[in-house]
């Protein structure tokens, strides 16, 4: 072959990959994020910092819940199905490869015949014996020149597809992880929304009973009994409620971390720590591409879509392959390895399409289509995500002032109650009074355990939003322009 047809081929080769420019000229920059940042950054809640480390359920500082984590990477089964799904992606990297190589192969045959007297091998050669085994050892080879780089191209959507496997991964423990500690808050704040509303029912029983008193002694008419009753009968109700949504929250963390529904839980009734402050990273919007498992996954889809396009290309021009076989044949096995019984061949090979009733151009317009599909996704899942962590943001800022505000109010309800009981004490007020006031505080307390387990499911949402500590191995493998 000349210099010629040497540069020839290697331009060919160049023409058959899906340009970069091609590739990411759709893509969208993310957004910057900025004033949202700044914005943040003057809520009290929020300080400047560095993104969740990989364990981010230890900032909580709860060895319950460190250890119910631990049981649910090691035996979660939707984890442990993406595994087998990264070793899958794996071992097809591995086959795709294997095609940019020569592959060789060993055969040993003892074909045993008896001929036909008046057979074609009979009449062409009588010295042949009729009865005998034809026994042939023979090592082959064949090889596909890959030119026009179609192998490299599936072999490295293969790597692609593993790469978005491993990020998938990722993703798949990020959520079962967020999932396990926002139920398990779900459930240790309950479990305390039950105490307090055991509590509410027995004041509202008290209640009733002092209205039926004052309503037989001619004091109260019949309303206040029943609304009294109304009350109670709500309040029961609530704790029914309360309770099934407890039995609820006890099977979903079983499962989560992958046990039985009846599955023992031993839990303190304490909620524990929770962060005075949340770490903000600069660059937050730009940076958070490679911090998301989810956007990992999306891009390198892209990319290996991309790699099928250029190998769809590829098919437009020849195939150029190489079979050779070298080994020995003999009649007899004493005369196997002679020289006489060598045998050999060589057969180069080219395979041009002429016509192919438009299949080609088919299939490079449809893994093009793929590849415009994969970038749309891509592009709306990180317009959802830069929306996620803005709403996020939004939420943690209101539900920790909520809680502030409402911590105020507890305390406020804490010193009426305990000036009714006071004053009760000295006979300035009534029994009914010191119940309403205990009741009134019973239930300013369950409104803050309800925006306390917002605050911890806040927390897990936002670090949920900014990728759960995740960082990728690999750079990122296309980059949308900046302005786009």
């Amino acid at each position: 072959m000349n210099r010629a047809s040497i540069l020839l081929l290697l331009f060919c080769y160049s023409c058959v990959s899906m340009p970069k420019k091609e590739q990411t000229q759709s893509l969208i920059y993310p957004p910057s994020g900025r004033l949202i940042l700044e914005k943040s950054l003057n809520e009290p809640i929020f300080t400047r910092g560095d993104w969740p480390e990989e364990n981010w359920w230890e900032v909580f500082a709860s060895l319950e819940l460190n250890e119910f984590i631990e049981e649910a990477l090691a035996s979660n089964p939707s984890i442990q199905a993406v595994q087998e799904k990264i070793n899958f992606a794996k071992q097809s990297a591995v086959i795709a490869r294997s095609k940019l190589f020569p592959l060789i192969y060993f055969n040993a045959t003892d074909n045993w015949q008896y001929l036909s007297n008046n057979g074609l091998y009979e009449s062409l050669n009588p010295t042949i014996p009729r009865a005998g085994g034809l026994i042939d050892l023979t090592l082959s080879f064949t090889y596909e020149f890959d030119f026009w780089g179609k192998y490299r191209n599936i072999f490295h959507a293969a790597l692609g597809k593993e790469k978005a496997q491993e990020a998938e991964f990722a993703q798949t423990k990020l959520i079962v992880t967020t999932a396990l500690a926002q139920v398990f808050y779900a459930l240790k704040t309950n479990l305390l929304r039950e105490e307090i509303t055991s509590k509410l029912v027995d004041i509202r029983a008290k209640l009733l009973a002092l209205s039926n008193l004052m309503q037989d002694r001619a004091l109260f008419s019949k309303l206040p009994v029943w609304l009294s009753d109304e009350n109670l009968q709500e309040t029961k109700k609530e704790l029914i409620s309360l309770q099934e949504e407890i039995e609820f929250n006890k099977h979903l963390l079983n499962a989560l971390r992958g046990e039985g529904p009846d599955s023992p839980l031993n839990l303190s009734l304490t909620l524990g720590f929770l962060p005075d402050k949340i770490e903000l990273p600069d660059h937050l919007f730009l940076d958070l591409l490679a911090r998301r498992p989810d956007l990992m996954a999306a891009i390198w889809r892209v990319e290996a879509i991309a790699h099928e396009v250029g190998a769809a290309i590829a098919d437009f021009f020849p195939n150029i392959d190489l079979t050779g076989f070298t080994g020995f044949e003999s009649f007899h096995f004493s005369n196997l390895f002679k020289g006489s019984s060598y045998t050999g061949g060589l057969l180069p090979a080219l395979h041009l399409p002429i016509f192919t009733a438009g299949a080609i151009r088919a299939n490079v317009r449809a893994k093009k289509a793929l590849f415009e599909e994969a970038v749309f996704t891509y592009n709306n899942l990180i317009l959802q995500s830069a929306e996620e962590v803005a709403n996020t943001l939004i939420l943690v800022t209101s539900v920790f002032e909520r809680e502030r505000l409402q911590l105020d109010i507890v305390d406020k309800a804490a010193l009426r109650y305990e000036l009714s009981k006071l004053l009760a004490y000295h006979g300035l007020d009534t029994a009914f009074d010191t119940l309403t006031m205990e009741e009134e505080l019973l239930k300013k307390q369950l409104e803050e355990l309800n925006l306390r387990y917002l605050q911890y499911a806040s927390v897990i949402k936002l670090t949920k939003a900014f990728g759960g500590g995740y960082i990728s191995n690999y750079n990122v493998p296309l980059k949308a322009p900046e302005g786009n």
